[in-house]
């Protein structure tokens, strides 16, 4: 039963007699203002309750850093937002073994007070015993593989500036470390250790389409233990028929683990260069010195077609988990390019990105950065 509160306001011509004998209130009764003050705290504390639901969640990564970056002709200091985010998730059992899912993740750059609502994964989908099934804006597996095996994932030395390969050529429509607009998305249930993901976007472009001439594909299989990660994807855009072939690895054996990549990409209709395959290889390390300190490092090479085309990238790092939410992150990473190679360092995967190097140059920095996971 719901019970209302009924206050009644009274002209100064009723007796104190009439007023005691009403069976409603006085507004200035000590009972009445417990019942105000027990209506107002309900308000105010329904939202909390929603969210307290098991079945929501809201999350979020603040991460900024203090960079000196340096183009390879000049250098400057920096403060840079790396990929943080805010975001609301939820799911709703509808019958048994079958839930409805959802989630819309957006950038907060923390350092100029600016992101976009939905600007990262955001989704709508069902999951049960069949596997899952997804539409929207997210992560494609070949994207999800490089991020599983990158040791300086959203910090300066990211594998993405060796992956993406966008950067190192200056046009063409690619990006191999991406999301897929208008996405359909479906994921295997676990065979034993192993699912397979297959993603179709019907148009990378927005707005809508007649002809489907944008689209692609991006299928992936992983194998995954407590220990081991591997995992083998394909990714293509029918617009320019560019494609990469992906391949990464990962094993942790306590304190140590290792983690590798290879990427065999074609990228036709560059503006720099027509029809150039580019093998992209990545090996990295860490050693977990304690709970707190963790050591780290990777090493990327790029080989291109051709003269000259060839760069690659070091870095090394040291992160202090002060308490399990928050993190202290060093990083010192350097890129040599040939004489017609333009990577960075920080471009693919950090904040305000340095612009592409000039070709032959060797851009390099410094970054000290603060994390916090809600």
């Amino acid at each position: 039963m719901c019970h209302h509160f009924r206050p009644e306001f009274r002209s100064a011509g009723h007796t104190a007699a009439h007023s005691i004998s009403t069976p409603y209130l006085s507004a200035e009764t000590p009972m009445n203002k417990k019942l105000l003050s027990a209506v107002v705290a309900a308000s105010l504390l329904a939202p909390a309750a929603a969210f307290a639901n098991p079945n929501w969640e809201f999350y979020g990564r603040a991460h900024l850093s203090v960079d000196w970056l340096d183009d390879g002709q000049e250098d400057g200091l920096n403060v840079n937002s790396n990929s943080s985010r805010i975001g609301f998730k939820a799911n709703h059992e509808l019958t048994e073994g079958l839930k409805a899912i959802m989630q819309v993740e957006q950038e907060v750059r923390y350092e100029n007070g600016a992101g976009s609502w939905a600007s990262r994964d955001s989704f709508i989908g069902l999951q049960g015993d069949f596997g899952m099934l997804r539409l929207g804006f997210f992560d494609t597996p070949l994207k999800i593989v490089r991020g599983q095996v990158d040791m300086f994932g959203d910090q300066i030395g990211d594998g993405r500036n060796l992956t993406r390969l966008r950067d190192g050529y200056s046009g063409g429509d690619y990006d191999f470390d991406t999301r897929f607009r208008n996405g359909i998305h479906y994921q295997t249930p676990k065979f034993g250790n192993v699912h397979v993901d297959v993603h179709y976007s019907t148009n990378t472009d927005s707005g809508i389409t007649t002809d489907n001439d944008n689209d692609a594909i991006s299928i992936a299989a992983t194998y995954s233990t407590s220990a081991l990660y591997l995992a083998g994807a394909y990714e293509v855009k029918n617009e320019t028929s560019s494609d990469a072939l992906r391949f990464g690895a990962k094993y942790t054996a306590g304190p140590f683990t290792i983690a590798g990549l290879a990427q065999f990409a074609t990228i036709k209709d560059s503006t720099l260069v027509a029809d150039q395959d580019v093998t992209t290889w990545g090996l990295g390390g860490s050693y977990a010195l304690n709970d707190k300190l963790t050591l780290k490092g990777q090493y990327y090479w790029l080989s291109a077609d051709g003269s000259d085309r060839d760069a690659n990238m070091a870095v090394v790092g040291l992160d202090y988990r002060i308490a399990r939410p928050f993190r202290l992150m060093f990083a010192y990473a350097a890129t040599s390019n040939d004489d017609l190679a333009r990577y960075s360092m920080a471009r693919g995967g950090h904040g305000a990105q340095l612009a592409p190097a000039a070709p032959g140059e060797n851009p390099q920095g410094f970054s000290v950065g603060f994390r916090y996971d809600f």
